[in-house]
């Protein structure tokens, strides 16, 4: 009996010792791991969003910074589908463009719908009691200064990221990445880091408590400083006021800044993706952005490379001459007029770049020869394609010999194709960015800088591959079209600094009216400023671009 009590007794000591120990494990050992499983029951955590980074003008303008939007954000599994689809219905979401039944297998707050208005903030506060685990606060937003609407295409916008980029890019559901633009070039710069909420909730998903733990504060993104001058990108945009299309680049050659880059028509990034459909179906083509994605034949501006061209082979000096210009010019069965049906007369080289004598330029053409000239233009390393840093820049063209031959089979190539070419009509096509560029090097024998609109860390230099000493005579011939006598743009000439340039009028195979053009570098004699201007379906070069273009360089220089 006693031996039966004792071990009764032992076996009662150490079961009590034993719940002991596990009670010590649990509650002194184990309290952290304990305590933050049971915080989870009652603890749920809400995004803080990051602010996407400022994006500056070159003078410190925000043309792109936010302001506060009303959020709503849900707990899942709190409410019934019916509530849910109710909710929807008064945030003025589609029910049926989300999985409810996903809500449920969630422990945190969803953001529902950012950059609500105020009314219908006021309609769900009116009916929160029906809703609960839903919170309404407020958080930055994205927004564009209206008054500097012109830069939206260089600007972009920004969207919700999709499923698969959440993934890639470590997002959280609401976060939102930049579409077209500086905002998709520099976004993982923007887009800053989320930070966090926390809020105590019953089994219903009321909200006891806000903050039992301190909010961890969001990072804000990257300032970015562009190159952009959004007060003269708002001057362009006053010049081209009559015209429904075009575009206009103003570029530093020295150091790759480009100051402006104007497209028309563009849209407005602040309301874009209400407006996309309609952006979509406009004629007008709105979301083309010209400057970069533009394709137009270079017209008589390419009589600048033509003659480089011709220099290089030594098919003509600088005091070359040909048949004089009588209006026309007689090539086989076909005779191919001038753009001065009186002619021009007998012009050494630099004078026919100055009138843009068409007739001068078909027998240079001739005298270098189709497959020549096609075969040292693809040598020149033109930069068709600059690689300015926004996305979807179009590249140009340029055929070669090869191509034609292709296209058309051997024995249908013949030496009249170079009568096209020499005057940059026909099958070649550059965007107005490769043409300031292209611009940039001649100005400066040679080269030019990589454009860009936020500074890279390394510069690029773009080099045409031909001796600087062929440039003179197209540089003077450049002088001549703004300062001679008898110079197509000698309207836009000035005393107190001298500009160089040259006109064009490319077809158009969509109108009436070619497309007016006009390029033009100053100073003179140390080019600081390129700028090139296309105003679609406008006339001739030297009557409308080259007066935009003069009035730009007016403002650049301060010259009433």
């Amino acid at each position: 009996m006693e031996r039966r009590v004792k071990l009764v007794l032992f076996f009662t000591v150490t079961v009590f010792f034993l719940f002991t120990l596990k009670l010590f494990k649990i509650q002194i050992v184990d309290h952290a791991k304990y305590r933050k499983l049971s915080r989870k029951n009652y603890l749920r955590v809400i995004k803080i969003p990051a602010i996407r980074g400022d994006i500056l003008d070159r003078n410190g303008i925000k043309i792109a910074s936010w302001r506060p939007a009303f959020r709503i954000s849900v707990l899942p599994g709190v409410l019934s589908r019916n509530k849910l689809k109710k909710l929807f219905l008064l945030v003025g979401l589609d029910s049926l463009a989300y999985n409810i039944d996903t809500f449920s297998l969630k422990r945190n707050y969803i953001t529902l719908k950012s950059g609500i208005d105020f009314r219908t903030i006021s309609k769900i506060e009116e009916n929160l009691d029906e809703f609960p685990g839903v919170v309404i606060d407020a958080v930055p937003s994205r927004y564009y200064n209206q008054k500097y609407i012109s830069l939206s295409e260089i600007l972009g916008y920004v969207q919700e990221a999709r499923e698969d980029e959440i993934e890639k890019l470590h997002l959280d559901v609401g976060d939102v990445v930049g579409r077209r633009g500086i905002e998709a070039v520099y976004d993982s710069l923007l887009r800053g880091k989320n930070g966090k909420r926390f809020f105590v909730v019953d089994s219903r998903g009321n909200i006891i408590q806000r903050d039992p733990t301190p909010p961890i504060p969001p990072k804000k993104g990257k300032t970015i400083r562009t190159s952009i001058d959004a007060n003269l990108m708002n001057f362009i945009d006053s010049l081209f006021a009559p015209y429904k299309k075009g575009a206009c680049v103003v570029y530093k050659p020295k150091t790759g800044k480009v100051l402006a880059l104007y497209t028309k028509p563009y849209f407005n990034s602040n309301t874009f993706l209400r407006e996309y459909k309609k952006l979509l179906n406009n004629q007008d083509k709105p979301l083309l952005n010209r400057a970069i994605q533009g394709a137009y034949p270079p017209g008589s501006i390419f009589k600048l490379i033509s003659a480089l061209i011709a220099l290089k082979t030594e098919s003509v000096t600088e005091n070359t001459t040909f048949s004089p210009c009588t209006g026309s010019f007689r090539y086989g069965n076909r005779t191919w007029g001038c753009w001065l049906e009186t002619g021009h007369g007998k012009l050494n080289l630099p004078h026919a770049i100055e009138q843009s004598c068409d007739v001068y330029f078909y027998q240079l053409g001739l005298a270098v020869g189709f497959k020549r000239f096609l075969n040292v233009l693809d040598s020149l390393n033109i930069p068709v394609y600059t690689g300015i840093d926004l996305p979807h820049e179009k590249r140009g063209f340029i055929p070669t010999y090869d191509w034609y031959v292709k296209r058309l089979g051997k024995y249908n190539v013949t030496e009249g194709y170079v009568l096209n070419l020499a005057i940059g009509q026909g099958e070649i096509l550059f965007t107005p960015i490769s043409l300031a560029v292209i611009t940039g090097q001649i100005a400066q024998k040679g080269w030019a800088i990589k454009p860009y609109i936020v500074k890279p860390r390394k510069l690029d230099t773009l080099i045409l591959n031909i001796d600087s000493r062929y440039f003179d005579p197209v540089l003077k011939g450049a002088y001549l079209v703004v300062n001679g006598e008898h110079g197509t743009a000698r309207s836009i000439a000035l005393d107190s600094i001298k500009i160089a340039g040259k006109t064009g009028s490319a077809e158009n195979p969509h109108g009436n009216k070619t497309h007016s053009l006009f390029t033009a570098f100053v100073p003179f004699d140390n080019p600081e400023y390129v700028i090139t201007v296309i105003a679609e379906n406008a006339g001739h070069g030297g009557e409308v671009a080259a007066p935009i273009a003069g009035k730009i360089i007016r403002r650049l220089y301060h010259i009433e």
